[in-house]
């Protein structure tokens, strides 16, 4: 009886500690947490993991549960959303299913493709030098459309570029008429750089008249903007050397437009583009506020940036 009571007692303690483990989750991790279980990892690699991460509390345990559940080798990868009082059959389930998580993210108007790479990243939803990799090899700088996007974090790094690529698709259709007889591809190098011209829309019209009309005059579109682009960083104001800078970008030294988009422009960019303000202008300078002041001559265009200096506020 004493044997009896004891092999009694020892399953019931062992019970108890298993149900522990397999009912009861990791109360020490934070509320959330965002896992990717990359593609094929053993069962003891996404073991490791969670223990790892802190959200189980033994690997062992973890695999013992995996074969007495019958799902050892149905584990799916895909980036999951974990919370502190998941326990461990919880989380086997949900990595069965492949019940990925569902990412929300905005690419704001005028991002390019290394800061949209980057956004991913951080979102875990790829690797920056993935995105990158694809993108220019493809030439998408300027046809990934700016928007708020809502997937499912399993998507593949193609499948996020093949849905950015089909908005932009979808919002370019909208103006086929009025592209007939244009270049789509100078469509969008023209609104690119409308879009880090113009910070509000009522200036982009305008703005594009200035870069129409310099370009029927056989003038150089002098645009810091694309300057920048070629230097891969923002600049309050370009130096003397940076204007020298040899590049198809430089577009103070190089007439016409620069070979390529130098960001993902937004729809009001876009429709700027295709249908510009009629002016005479062909200067603009910053105010500083988002908005520009226009001149129709040279020497207009030297008083309106004098006073603009003057008070601080041209850039």
């Amino acid at each position: 009886m004493k044997k009896k009571y004891k092999i009694f007692l020892f399953v019931v303690i062992a019970f108890f500690f298993l149900s522990l483990f397999f009912f009861i989750g990791n109360k020490k991790f934070s509320k959330v947490k965002i896992i990717r279980i990359s593609p094929k990892l053993s069962s003891r690699a996404i073991a490791s993991l969670l223990k790892e991460e802190g959200i189980i509390k033994s690997e062992n345990l973890f695999i013992l549960l995996l074969k007495l559940t019958g799902k050892e080798k149905r584990l799916q990868a895909g980036l999951y959303e974990l919370k502190s009082w998941s326990t461990p059959l919880v989380i086997i389930n949900k990595l069965a299913k492949g019940e990925v998580a569902i990412i929300s993210f905005t690419i704001p108007e005028g991002y390019t493709v290394v800061q949209i790479a980057n956004l991913l990243e951080k979102k875990k939803l790829c690797s920056a030098e993935d995105f990158i990799k694809i993108a220019n090899e493809r030439e998408l700088e300027g046809f990934l459309f700016p928007a708020r996007y809502t997937i499912p974090s399993s998507v593949s790094v193609e499948g996020i570029i093949s849905i950015m690529q089909e908005k932009f698709k979808e919002v370019i259709n909208g103006y086929q008429e009025k592209l007939k007889g244009k270049s789509l591809k100078n469509i969008v190098i023209l609104a690119s750089i409308i879009e880090k011209e113009a910070q509000k829309d009522s200036g982009r019209p305008i703005v594009a008249s200035v870069l129409y009309n310099r370009l029927k005059k056989h003038l150089p579109l002098e645009s810091c903007v694309t300057i920048e682009y070629a230097l891969g960083e923002h600049k309050a104001r370009l130096s003397s050397k940076d204007l020298l800078l040899d590049s198809p970008y430089n577009t103070y030294r190089k007439q016409g437009l620069p070979p390529g988009p130098i960001c993902n422009p937004g729809k009001a960019s876009l429709e700027a583009a295709i249908s510009p303000a009629k002016t005479k202008f062909l200067f603009f300078v910053s105010k500083g506020d988002g908005t520009h002041t226009f001149s129709e001559t040279y020497t207009q265009h030297l008083i309106g940036k004098e006073k603009l200096q003057k008070a601080g506020k041209s850039n």
